[in-house]
């Protein structure tokens, strides 16, 4: 079966081989993305089943402003599904963002330095995960779930029982629906943004390229002389980047921060990731599927907290999400 479209290969010269990859499936991870988004479209008038006041400008406002934190995540979850792998050192990420920005503000750093240290640092634990990976051969998800947990403790630790760090006035502004440009809320030019920007990175870029590239084929990719140990690595940086980011954009959304800022947002991020189209297994996914998958749940979200459900009933809609998406790639699958 042949398809007009395909996935990202990794660079080569005239004297070296292309990477195998898997045989197109139906544009499987493409359709799934338009139909997710599709699927938005729809659930936005719906809406109006929990809350008359639904649909509305403020509810779409809401849900790009709510959904700019997942899709922050969910990217640097994504190019860790594009590897095969899978992040489990989400939360613990998070928190360090938000922690680091909001201590050293307090210690009297200005708030550009503090937040290029803060995701600088948690770039650091990315690439730690990736170098544990690539040299040693372990699995991605004990090894993220072991280094998440003992960065968990190690913040424990470093915090001592304090209360949360305060947010400077300047990142809370942000997030403020007064703080406007041309008449449109700062928080979604930060959504269009990040939006730019991941597209960019995971398909424009040659660390997006190398990455498709591993979750195709590893051994295709050290074929192709792709340097595996240190694509991994890259990769893993670049998602501890974006969790660290999302940290300091939740320390300024909230007007401050908790080492439990972090632990809503795993589940999400890699149901974003499935529901928009990504193989959990690696080498097919898109950015623009992502977001889309970000902006459903972050819907679904409110308006369970509409009805007045608890917490726990979205961690529902989160794990059902994504057993249907496996279900359905698998499906999908077979028929090609």
């Amino acid at each position: 079966m042949t398809s007009g479209l395909t996935q990202p290969t990794a660079p080569t010269t005239a004297h070296e081989p292309k990477p195998v990859q898997r045989a197109p499936r139906g544009q499987w991870w493409r359709n799934q993305a338009l139909v997710v988004w599709a699927l938005l479209l729809v659930c936005l008038p719906l809406s109006r089943l929990v809350n008359e006041s639904f649909p509305s400008i403020s509810l779409v406002v809401n849900v790009v402003v709510l959904g700019l934190f997942l899709a922050v995540v969910a990217f640097g979850q994504g190019l860790v599904v594009l590897t095969g792998g899978i992040d489990l050192s989400v939360a613990s990420s998070v928190a360090l963002g938000a922690y680091v920005t909001g201590a050293l503000w307090t210690a009297g750093l200005p708030v550009a330095a503090a937040v290029l240290v803060a995701v600088a640092v948690c770039a650091g634990v990315g690439a730690v995960n990736g170098l544990i990976i690539s040299r040693f051969g372990f699995p991605a998800f004990i090894v993220t779930l072991a280094v998440g947990t003992i960065l968990g403790s190690v913040l424990l630790g470093m915090a001592r029982g304090a209360p949360a760090q305060r947010s400077p006035e300047v990142l809370s502004a942000l997030f403020r629906q007064d703080t406007t440009v041309i008449g449109i809320p700062a928080a979604v030019w930060l959504f269009v943004a990040v939006a730019v920007v991941g597209l960019f990175i995971q398909h424009k870029t040659t660390l997006g390229v190398r990455a498709y590239a591993l979750g195709n084929s590893v051994a295709a990719a050290r074929n192709s002389r792709v340097d595996v140990g240190r694509t991994t690595v890259s990769v893993y940086a670049v998602a501890g980047a974006a969790y660290g980011l999302a940290g300091v954009m939740l320390l300024g959304y909230a007007s401050g921060a908790d080492l439990n800022v972090g632990e809503p947002w795993l589940l999400p991020s890699i149901a974003a990731v499935v529901v928009g189209g990504a193989a959990i297994r690696g080498g097919s996914g898109s950015y623009g599927g992502t977001i889309a998958g970000a902006l459903l749940l972050t819907l679904l979200g409110i308006d369970i907290s509409a009805t007045g459900l608890s917490e726990g009933y979205k961690q529902i809609v989160y794990g059902a999400v994504i057993v249907i998406a496996l279900l359905g790639s698998r499906l999908a699958g077979r028929k090609d």
